[in-house]
């Protein structure tokens, strides 16, 4: 009961500091439906369904091409990239001029403490948390030598 104490006083002083003016039980059940659609990959609200990917409200995608950066985001449950409606595929021919694939060229960020992920990372783990090679490479390296 101690650390539930903790953390909603720590988000009444966060809700303060930023002078936010929605309740507590707000807040609480934006955290719960973005936690739900993290971990279960399942629609809550909104979001934009790519195959068998949901990306939901708020999910940036970004891609790389000769050295400079393309933003989109999902609004609601469009995809949205310099003001246009687009689809992954034809975003990715856009950007490049000529036709791609989208799963290898496009990086997605669900939130923003999250790093970039490439979009077949996140297919390949069918909407869970995908692998990522060095994050435990220390570890590893590690259990090697033990």
């Amino acid at each position: 009961m101690r650390k539930t104490h903790h953390i909603y006083t720590e988000l009444n002083y966060q809700m303060r500091r930023r002078e936010d003016l929605r309740s507590i039980e707000e807040i609480t059940l934006i955290a719960v439906k973005e936690w739900m659609a993290r971990n279960y990959g399942q629609p809550t609200e909104h979001g934009y369904q790519w195959k068998d990917l949901f990306l939901p409200h708020g999910t940036s995608l970004r891609i790389s091409h000769r050295g400079l950066c393309y933003f989109a985001e999902v609004k609601g449950d469009l995809l949205i990239a310099d003001g246009k409606i687009v689809t992954p595929s034809a975003w990715a021919t856009e950007v490049c001029g000529s036709v791609r694939n989208a799963w290898r060229d496009i990086c997605i960020r669900r939130n923003y403490r999250e790093g970039w992920t490439q979009a077949s990372a996140w297919r390949a783990a069918a909407g869970e948390q995908p692998k990522r090679p060095g994050i435990n490479r220390r570890l590893r390296a590690r259990r090697i030598t033990d």
